[in-house]
Parts: structure tokens; sequence; C-alpha cells
């Protein structure tokens, strides 16, 4: 009898072990003052990333892996190219031809009329790929939310990988608006 305790307890730290090994460790900062529960629509910014490996999605594909990811959320979100093809219409200007910094300047300051926030990616891939989450309030730029995952040591930079760091964005951010609509009719 003893002896199947021993085996039933290890088995059970073993399990335990196993999914704690595996969770991503992420981190989600809402700022003070900032509201969430007012973001209907969010509009995905273009990435900050720069591809190491061959075998890794490259800018383009990771802007399209970031708005198809958004599948897991209630909220509408509006993709970067739709964002640019809008701007295109209105303004004439096409972003998608503008250097980096630029583009990122004509994209903030029309994001208001898409979106009520934005949301742009920041990818550190050294030993342990790394993915920041902000979001910003449209028109203002004002920081609204952060949020911080990182890869696990056996996970590649692969589509699947990266959809699943993105997806748990999606899931995190719409969680904590939700907190804060509960807290804010706790309140009333």
């Amino acid at each position: 009898m003893k002896k199947i305790i021993r085996i039933l307890l290890v088995a059970c730290m073993v399990v335990l072990g196993t999914q704690a090994a595996f969770a991503n460790s992420d981190k989600v900062t809402v700022q003070e003052g900032a509201d969430l529960t007012s973001v209907k629509r969010l509009a995905v910014g273009m990435p900050l990333y720069q591809q190491v490996d061959p075998k890794a999605p490259d800018k383009a594909m990771l802007t399209q892996i970031v708005f198809d990811s958004s599948r897991v959320t209630r909220s509408y979100v509006v993709s970067y190219d739709a964002v640019a093809e809008g701007i295109k219409t209105a303004s004439n200007v096409d972003i998608k031809a503008l250097d980096r910094r630029q583009a990122a300047k004509v994209f903030k300051e029309n994001a208001v009329h898409y979106a009520d926030a934005y949301v742009i990616l920041t990818v550190a891939n050294n030993s342990r790929t790394t993915f920041f989450f902000d979001v910003y309030k449209s028109g203002t730029n004002q920081l609204l939310y952060s949020y911080e995952i990182r890869a696990n040591k056996n996970e590649g930079d692969t589509v699947n990988t990266y959809t699943t760091l993105c997806e748990q964005f999606y899931k995190h951010f719409e969680r904590s608006a939700e907190e804060q609509l509960k807290a804010a009719s706790k309140k009333k």
C-alpha cells in the first residue's frame, strides 16, 4: 500500500512539474488610469522585428500572424493591411513603401480613424524569443497596456510558436479589460 502511494505521489509530482516547465512566462502591466474597457477596435501595427533564423517567419508573415491570432478574442481587430489601404485611399500615402520610421509616424497619426487603440509588437529573439506587446491609445499615443511573454527554451522560432504567443496576448488583454469592468461595476 505504501509503495502504491509513493508511486502515485511521484507520478503527480512529475505531471505537475511538467506542466509548470512548459508554461510560457509572461508579465502584464496595465498603466495607471488606463481604460481598457473603452477599447472596442484594436489596430495591428507593423512589428519591430529582425528575422534571425532563416526558417523563422519574416516580418510580413509575423504581421499576418498577429492579426490572425486575434480569432481567440471577441474584440474587433483591424489588420495592418486594412489600415495601410485606408491611409492610401484617404491621404494618398503608401506607408508600405515608406521606411520604417516614417511609416510608423504616419500610422500613429492616422490610427485614430480606424481603431480606438493600436498594438505594436517588439520581438527580442536572442537565446529565448520574447514578445513585447504594447497597446497605445489612438490619437494621443498614450501607453495603456504592456504584455511580455517569453517562449520556452525548447520552442523554436516557428509559425506555431509565434501564433501561440500572439494568442496569449489577446487572451490576457481581454482578461485585463474584463477585470477592469468587474472592478468598475463593484465600485458602483
